[in-house]
């Protein structure tokens, strides 16, 4: 059984009788594409992500023109590479 959202489900086989990619399978691929999606998200600083959020993000702020990370989740702190709140 997986013990976070990231572990595979190694416990299901990856399709179903019918050929189709399995339930626990296909949830798996859209985290793990959700998360390598934004490690190359930009854009202005209003866009910036509300969701799929962790100590540690980055996104390209266009209109610092900088990256900027999450310090904090709830609620969203976003600081610049010196640690000035953003």
């Amino acid at each position: 059984m997986a013990t976070n959202s990231f572990d595979y489900p190694a416990d299901a086989p990856i399709s179903d009788q019918t050929g189709r990619i399995a339930v626990s399978w296909g949830q798996w691929f859209s985290r793990v594409h959700a998360l390598v999606a934004s490690l190359y998200q930009s854009g202005v600083t209003a866009d910036r992500p509300t969701k799929v959020l962790w100590v540690g993000r980055r996104y390209f702020d266009t209109t610092l023109g900088k990256p900027v990370w999450i310090r904090s989740v709830k609620p969203a702190v976003w600081v610049d590479g010196a640690g000035t709140v953003v």
